[in-house]
């Protein structure tokens, strides 16, 4: 499990403290584009140095407790390798432990020419592996 830290500022708030939604789901793929520069296959790398792209295809969250103003939040992420696609499992937790959403990720290997699917190329699988045991 990879997890990622990020803090709630005074832009990503509505008048209420509370953080809009929007700055939430960023947050969430941030803890995912982290994720994969750490296991040293970035998405800003992948289609110069192997053709393919990984667009999200589905995406879901499920808000539990509000993130205020001020609070940082752990997001924890775990992948799930597919032949031709890379789930991520996102939960982001309050400094107390308590759970402020909990969200998902499907992201589909794509040639970046062609827009077809294709197999993970070994070069990302072999890290995307390494970093599920």
């Amino acid at each position: 499990m990879y997890e990622y830290q990020w803090k709630c500022m005074w832009g990503h708030v509505d008048p209420a403290g509370i953080a809009y939604y929007p700055r939430l789901v960023i947050a969430m793929h941030q803890a995912g584009e982290d994720f994969m520069d750490s296991i040293g296959v970035p998405y800003w790398d992948l289609p110069a140095e192997y053709g393919v792209h990984f667009p999200i295809v589905a995406m879901n969250m499920e808000f539990t407790k509000p993130v205020m103003v001020g609070d940082t939040i752990t997001i924890s992420v775990e992948p799930e390798l597919g032949t031709k696609s890379l789930a991520m499992d996102f939960v982001a937790t309050h400094e107390d432990g308590s759970v402020a959403y909990e969200g998902h990720e499907q992201h589909v290997c794509v040639l970046d020419e062609e827009h077809r699917s294709v197999e993970i190329p070994d070069e990302i699988r072999g890290p995307l592996e390494d970093a599920l045991e």
